[in-house]
């Protein structure tokens, strides 16, 4: 197995197995192999994109996992050196290679990475309801932070929150 930041060459793999994880959270709803394509070429891929994937292949190049990330610099933490904080975005592995150490393996390349990079932290989100998910994060040694909560807007609430007093 390989883990690197994600080639070219990669692509096609990486969108055959971003709509596996699509199928996986979405079941009916999923939408096609065509549109993850296109959100991955324009959006993930694109110029103005702060997401990095990393990917772990197989020999034959096939992509069995990836993992998203993003570098986030501290506002509140100014001390030389303390600044940087890793975020997670995705972590996906086919299902097929699940417990074969694909994904401690990309968690594993992401602190080594997170470290070089001077970060203090690595962060991500995971569903409480996603028993081997938290299971898998406190294998590595992840902690749950009490002290945060998660919000959203989305939908009439984002339109109502972007609204200015005119409107």
């Amino acid at each position: 197995m390989q883990i690197a930041f994600i080639q070219e060459e990669q692509y096609e793999s990486a969108v055959d197995l971003l709509y596996d994880m699509s199928v996986h959270y979405n079941g009916e709803d999923a939408v096609s192999r065509q549109v993850i394509r296109q959100h991955f070429m324009t959006n993930l891929t694109g110029p103005d994109s702060s997401i990095r994937i990393v990917v772990a292949t197989c020999d034959d190049g096939v992509v069995v996992g990836l993992i998203a990330i993003t570098i986030f610099h501290s506002l509140v933490n100014a001390t030389a050196g303390e600044t940087g904080q890793l975020f997670v975005k995705e972590l996906y592995v086919l299902r097929a290679e699940r417990r074969s150490g694909v994904g401690e393996a990309l968690m594993k390349w992401v602190a080594r990475y997170a470290l070089s990079k001077n970060c203090v932290r690595v962060d991500w989100h995971v569903r409480a309801d996603n028993e081997a998910g938290l299971r898998f994060y406190q294998s590595l040694g992840g902690i749950l932070v009490d002290d945060r909560l998660c919000y959203r807007l989305s939908g009439t609430a984002l339109t109502h929150a972007a609204k200015t007093d005119g409107e």
